[in-house]
């Protein structure tokens, strides 16, 4: 069951029927408006009072042994949770066979939207369909031929004339820009003014990183950094487009906004 920082259950409140066990999605946000009506880090996870201790510690050892280390005893007190956002969730359009728009490029498992799963599946993440999946891609791809390039046609990386090594502070510190204007813009309940805000400064942020890339010596967490704030463009901007509350995404000005509680009277 979960709990509210005071103890009080709330799900009651976004959804009488199923409550704790509404759809991922909407068990998220009751969470997240939990947290922001009350300026809270965080609700709570109350398994132990539901289930005897030896039960807990034989069904869950992993997560049991984890909390412990951490000072939790899962098994007898409440712990802290928090929703998680899934920024991609399936998002490459493909066709039966894994094929994208782009020649030559297939997609399959979690970066794959296929379609069988419905608008509220994470990703394209069943053990079936990627076997499926894999195996068409594979056959089309077979079927398709053309020769392998040639590792000696690629010409080699050159350096930047006036080129450093980046600094990690740098990167660090854009890459948790990236990940609060994610989390507070992007996250989990959207609306027009906050991806609107999202793109202005991601827009001025990847300009920074762009010109960085340029002029720096190239390594794994600069690449990384640059691909984290092109993507997380790309989502926002996708967002943006998308007024239509459905699955995950969920807008807060949708054209087509889902009934909330009269208890949740945060979010945006």
């Amino acid at each position: 069951m979960l709990l509210d920082r005071r103890g009080q259950a709330f799900m009651q409140r976004y959804d009488p029927h199923w409550r704790d066990l509404a759809p991922r999605d909407v068990v998220a946000r009751a969470i997240y408006w939990e947290m922001l009506a009350h300026d809270d880090a965080y609700v709570l996870l109350d398994v132990a009072s539901r289930r005897p201790a030896g039960w807990i510690r034989e069904r869950f050892p992993s997560i049991h042994a984890h909390c412990l280390a951490q000072g939790i005893d899962l098994a007898r007190q409440p712990i802290p949770v928090v929703p998680a956002a899934h920024y991609s969730c399936g998002g490459v359009l493909v066709d039966d066979s894994g094929r994208t728009s782009i020649p030559g490029l297939y997609a399959i498992g979690e970066v794959a939207c296929t379609g069988v799963h419905g608008a509220n599946r994470l990703a394209s993440t069943s053990l079936l369909e990627g076997v499926v999946w894999g195996c068409r891609a594979a056959e089309a791809i077979a079927a398709a031929g053309g020769a392998p390039v040639e590792r000696s046609s690629i010409p080699p990386w050159e350096e930047p004339t006036a080129s450093f090594d980046a600094d990690p502070a740098l990167i660090q510190g854009d890459l948790q820009t990236i990940r609060n204007l994610m989390w507070h813009y992007v996250g989990l309940v959207r609306s027009a003014h906050r991806l609107n805000r999202a793109v202005r400064e991601l827009t001025g942020l990847r300009l920074n990183i762009e010109e960085f890339y340029r002029r720096a010596r190239i390594s794994d967490g600069l690449v990384g950094l640059r691909n984290a704030v092109q993507t997380a463009l790309l989502v926002t901007r996708a967002a943006q487009r998308n007024r239509r509350s459905q699955g995950c995404h969920f807008r807060e000005d949708s054209v087509e906004v889902p009934e909330r509680s009269p208890g949740a009277t945060i979010g945006g």
